[in-house]
C-alpha cells in the first residue's frame, strides 16, 4: 500500500516548497500530490516548477475549498494507485523527523483506528485534540466577554490523558491527519458542503459515527506555521461568516440540537456579522 502525501495549496507557494523540500527524501513517502485550489497565476506558475518523480499535481479552477479539495486529490490516488494510506496537510506543515511520519503510519494500521493526527505545535501551544463540547459552549466560546470565564476542563481533557504514547480523543484539527483510503470511502468522504472551518469536527464525528477511533499520537510533534495566505484571500467579515455557517452546518446536520440553541447559534451570527459590517472588520 503507498504512502501518499496531499498538501493543499492556495497562494502559498513559498510553504509548499518548504513542504516538500523538508519530505521529497523520505523513503516513507512514495507519492506527494499538490492539490493547487486556483492560486494566483504566478504562484500557480511557481508550484508548476516544482519538479520530483514522486510529485504530482491537480489545478483547480476555483477555490473549491479544502474538503473538497483533499476528496479530488484521494479520489485521483486510489483510481490510480489503489488502496493508499493519505498523509493529507495544509501547506504551512514542517514535519521535523521521517520516523515521525512512520509512527503515525504504524499507529494508523491498528484495528478499529480510523484517524490519526500529531500533536501540533501552533501559535505556542500544543494542539492535542479537544472534547465534544457541543452547541451551548461554542455559543459562549463565540461571546468575547464570556469565552475567557469557560474552564477549559470544559473544552479539553485533562494532562493525565496523554501520559502514554498515544490517547483518544473526540476531536481533532485536520490541517494534519492520517487516514486510509478505505476508511475515507467508508466515511463517505469529507463533507464538501463546509468551505471552510469545522473540517476537523466534522471528520472526527464522521470517524466515530462509523465506530472508529480518532486518536492522537502524543509522541509525535509537527509545527503548524499559520501562514497568512487564507488572512490575504479572504476578508474578515468572510472569514467570519464562513465559520458561522460551517458552525450552524455542523450542528444542524451531525449534533442533535433543541431549536432554542440553534436560534441562539443564528442570533450570534447576525450580531457578528452587523458589527463586523458597523465597524468595517472587512
Amino acid at each position: 500500500m503507498k504512502n501518499c502525501l496531499i498538501i493543499i495549496n492556495c497562494n502559498d507557494y513559498k510553504s509548499t516548497k518548504h513542504l516538500v523540500d523538508n519530505v521529497i527524501d523520505y523513503k516513507i513517502i512514495d507519492k506527494i500530490l499538490i492539490v493547487d485550489n486556483n492560486s494566483r497565476e504566478e504562484e500557480r506558475n511557481l508550484i508548476k516548477s516544482i519538479k520530483n518523480k514522486k510529485i504530482e499535481k491537480i489545478f483547480n479552477d476555483e477555490n473549491i475549498g479544502y474538503s473538497s479539495a483533499i476528496n479530488l486529490g484521494s479520489k485521483y490516488l486510489v483510481d490510480k494507485y489503489g488502496k493508499c494510506n493519505f498523509i493529507i496537510s495544509n501547506s504551512d506543515i514542517v514535519i521535523m523527523d521521517e520516523k515521525d511520519l512512520s509512527t503515525l503510519i504504524d499507529l494508523l494500521s491498528f484495528e478499529k483506528v480510523g484517524l490519526v493526527v500529531p500533536s501540533l505545535m501552533e501559535r505556542g501551544q500544543i494542539n492535542r485534540g479537544w472534547k465534544d463540547i457541543g452547541a451551548k459552549t461554542d455559543f459562549l466560546l463565540g461571546i468575547p466577554i464570556i469565552r475567557d470565564f469557560v474552564p477549559d476542563s470544559i473544552i479539553y481533557y485533562n494532562k493525565d490523558v496523554y501520559q502514554s504514547e498515544y490517547s483518544f480523543v473526540d476531536n481533532v484539527s485536520s490541517a494534519f491527519f492520517l487516514i486510509t483510503s478505505e476508511n475515507l470511502q467508508k466515511i463517505g468522504y469529507m463533507d464538501e458542503k463546509v468551505f471552510l472551518y469545522y473540517e476537523g469536527s466534522i471528520l472526527s464525528k464522521k470517524i466515530r459515527d462509523n465506530d472508529l477511533m480518532v486518536v492522537i499520537s502524543n509522541k509525535v510533534r509537527i509545527k503548524h506555521l499559520y501562514s497568512r495566505s487564507v488572512d490575504n484571500m479572504i476578508s474578515g467579515y468572510k472569514k467570519y461568516k464562513l465559520f458561522k455557517d460551517s458552525q450552524l452546518y455542523y450542528y444542524s446536520t451531525y449534533r442533535e440540537i433543541s431549536k432554542f440553541a440553534m436560534t441562539l447559534l443564528r442570533i450570534q451570527r447576525k450580531i457578528g456579522l452587523f458589527n463586523r459590517k458597523l465597524f468595517r472588520k472587512k
